[in-house]
């Protein structure tokens, strides 16, 4: 038995996971010898008890491997475990790794998130202004490289994937059940497209159906995978702050973005920040954190040769083919620099659209942003 096989089987015993194997490998040579030992001496392991040393000596009445393989190949599926190379070197790391991948898309994508990934996440039931930044943030990641890694949940996830494709970034959705059980249901496509240029991931067994016991082990992976987390928007029961308490443990950066005082939406972000976290305002907030560390490279995308969407254009739009939001702002912005709120106030347009404007006139380097939330014309 290969040591590749020895961790499937593992993943597919009840009452055996990543804690409880690395008890195990303490006390016995590799992930096979934990298989082929014998259920008495299984027992004489401390914290192993007869059910689980029945369990493991037995394992052929809970597991069947050539099913769960045949499976995988069928449905074009990889899987990949702690004794394999392509194991993401990220997740290695975190103090209870799972021991299985499996992987939908481009494997590769995984690694590259060691250096240059970010995980954004945030509630499922988010504000317009939630979607205004969780869209420019993911928009300025893809442009700055970054490879996003999110949870394809409903809300702030479900944005940040999108965005992402919709820049054509690199994204990562870690999912709580098997990759058989895409949920929420309305989100099949939106995974389908993700394995076209990055992947979708699970550490459950391809049938596993989800329960509420696997969405925290599911956001430990999502923090694992990444340099830093980034909560967009969070209430004060949102289980994204949980990702944050992951990303903390496992030492990484956490940032949050501060939204209104006076929202519920925005409680949990707050708390973080008032923990700790850093206020994040753009993208360059994030990269300030990382560029003093010691063999940290800015990311770069991945079609170098293509024009940077932040360098000026060789011949800028004119105003009067822009769209009329946008034509608005730039007006507004010829009296001076302006506060959000103050374009908010005299626009009377929804946030969201205004806060999507602005990012594009950022785009094509017509306005510029300043600390605050202010901004002001850049031609």
């Amino acid at each position: 038995m290969t040591p590749h096989d020895a961790y499937v089987i593992l993943n597919l015993l009840p009452r055996v996971g990543p804690i409880r194997v690395k008890q195990l490998l303490q006390h016995l040579a590799g992930p096979a010898q934990i298989l082929t030992s014998s259920p008495a001496e299984l027992r004489r392991i401390p914290g192993i008890g007869e059910k689980l040393a029945d369990i493991l000596g037995n394992w052929r009445r809970y597991a069947d491997l050539e099913d769960e393989l045949a499976a995988c190949r069928q449905s074009g599926t990889q899987l990949v475990t702690l004794a394999d190379e392509e194991y993401p070197e990220a997740l290695r790391a975190i103090h209870d790794p799972p021991l299985c991948l499996y992987v939908r898309g481009q494997l590769s994508v995984l690694q590259d998130t060691t250096d240059h990934g970010l995980a954004m996440v945030g509630s499922r039931r988010i504000t317009h202004y939630g979607q205004a930044m969780a869209e420019r943030l993911a928009a300025a990641a893809v442009q700055t490289g970054w490879i996003v890694v999110s949870g394809l949940a409903r809300g702030i996830d479900t944005i940040v994937h999108q965005t992402t494709l919709k820049h054509e970034g690199r994204t990562v959705a870690v999912i709580a059940g098997g990759l058989q059980h895409i949920t929420p249901p309305e989100n099949i496509d939106l995974a389908r497209r993700i394995t076209e240029t990055g992947c979708v991931i699970s550490e459950q067994p391809l049938r596993m159906a989800p329960d509420k016991r696997m969405f925290p082990m599911r956001n430990r992976l999502i923090a694992g995978l990444c340099r830093g987390t980034l909560v967009v928007e969070a209430g004060a029961g949102s289980g994204s702050l949980i990702t944050a308490e992951l990303a903390l443990e496992q030492g990484r950066a956490v940032f949050a973005v501060p939204g209104r005082a006076d929202t519920p939406h925005a409680t949990g972000c707050h708390k973080l920040i008032k923990d700790g976290a850093k206020l994040v305002e753009g993208i360059d907030d994030v990269l300030d954190e990382f560029q003093h560390l010691p063999g940290f490279e800015r990311p770069r995308r991945k079609r170098d040769e293509q024009p940077d969407l932040f360098a000026a254009p060789a011949q800028p739009a004119g105003v009067a083919d822009l769209p009329p939001i946008e034509q608005a702002l730039i007006q507004a912005l010829s009296r001076g620099e302006r506060q959000v709120d103050e374009l908010l106030a005299e626009l009377q347009q929804p946030a969201a659209h205004v806060l999507s404007a602005l990012l594009n006139l950022e785009l094509k380097r017509l306005v510029r942003q300043h600390p605050g939330r202010r901004y002001s014309k850049a031609i």
